[in-house]
């Protein structure tokens, strides 16, 4: 048991160690974080933007509800979680899209067991973008009623559907 604990400590002053890197080098320049307070549920199987209503910090970066402009060329850091379930059994997938085309190798998959079922749903990717290059993030649902969620527990703040962060590393 020690020789876990120890290794578990070990594993998150070390995963500590790497965010607050990526964290320092974030704050001395160019990024953006953005959610959304709102449940995006598919309506069809056809894909999907996610609206993001919310900038919660920014610098260099701007997001028109879900549009992300880069003002900036350079390598970026991207990662969109989304909380996703919905209301059927199924799939939902999410992949970034940049200028209207989507990124290749960025699709994500959860399965979901059912209603009342939700995962947290990642796509991260490292990439180039130019000046006024624009991302969003898609979404699609194998059914009617899957898509992104959120979730108000009594006495505590939202879980957004989706958080969104973005931070030039060069």
């Amino acid at each position: 048991m020690r020789i876990f604990m120890s290794i578990l400590i070990l594993c998150s002053v070390f995963a500590c160690g790497l965010l607050s890197s990526l964290l320092d080098r974030a704050a001395a320049g160019v990024f953006l974080q953005a959610s959304s307070t709102q449940e995006q549920l598919a309506a069809d199987t056809n894909p999907r933007v996610v609206t993001l209503n919310l900038t919660d910090a920014a610098n260099g970066l701007s997001n028109q509800n879900g549009v992300v402009t880069i003002a900036t060329g350079g390598t970026y850091f991207v990662l969109a979680a989304a909380q996703v379930g919905g209301k059927a059994k199924g799939y939902v997938r999410m992949w970034m899209r940049v200028n209207g085309r989507d990124l290749v190798n960025s699709n994500t998959e959860q399965v979901i067991s059912g209603p009342g079922f939700t995962a947290l749903l990642l796509c991260q990717d490292v990439t180039e973008f130019k000046k006024g290059d624009e991302v969003e993030m898609v979404y699609s649902g194998s059914t009617a009623g899957l898509g992104l969620v959120t979730h108000k527990p009594d006495g505590e703040f939202l879980v957004t559907s989706m958080i969104f962060s973005a931070f030039k590393l060069d």
